[in-house]
């Protein structure tokens, strides 16, 4: 007959070593859950980094595709430190760029000119911030207006995301028959 004492002696081993496999499992089912969970809230901050982006360039295109609303006879022929602050033609100067009924981006416009007088309120720092350049002066070399008989306007455009975090500044100016 067989010894059985050096089995008897193993029972229980059993139980020990799967209670240990159990907790390793465990752990590392608990460590894969949260790194999944910290990935999904990088990936949703990053497609919200995004968004924001997209926002500011939406508002800077909207203020160029509705330059007749702000480019009024008034703002042009207001002073090198006047800002176009009109909220009757765009409300608070917020506006919806994906039309889903909430304000996307806040627009501030100003004339671009060589002290950098800030304009406050309503401005904020950001759109006072603007290159120094002379408000009106010759065409661009290239733009095919004769620098005899046109001038152009300079204008800075500000647009920030709503929350802050996104923000995109360009320049336009208008092409005009000197006087």
């Amino acid at each position: 007959m067989k010894d059985n004492t050096g089995i008897r002696n193993e029972k229980g081993s059993v139980i020990v070593l799967s209670m240990v496999l159990l907790v390793l499992l465990t752990i590392l089912g608990i460590s894969a859950t949260r790194t999944s969970s910290i990935e999904v809230q990088i990936a949703s901050n990053g497609r919200q980094a995004t968004q924001n982006q997209y926002h500011a360039e939406a508002g800077d295109h909207f203020a160029l595709e509705t330059s007749d609303t702000w480019m009024t006879n008034a703002f042009l022929s207001a002073a090198e430190t006047a800002a176009f602050v009109d909220s009757s033609v765009i409300p608070s100067l917020a506006v919806d760029t994906d039309s889903d009924g909430t304000n996307d981006v806040n627009i501030e416009i100003r004339c671009i000119e060589i002290t950098g007088t800030p304009i406050s309120p309503p401005l904020t720092l950001s759109a006072n911030d603007l290159p120094l350049q002379k408000h009106i002066s010759p065409p661009p070399v290239g733009s095919g207006y004769s620098l005899k008989n046109y001038e152009v306007r300079r204008y800075g455009i500000t647009a920030t995301s709503t929350s802050g975090n996104s923000q995109v500044q360009i320049g336009a100016y208008k092409v005009f028959n000197k006087y």
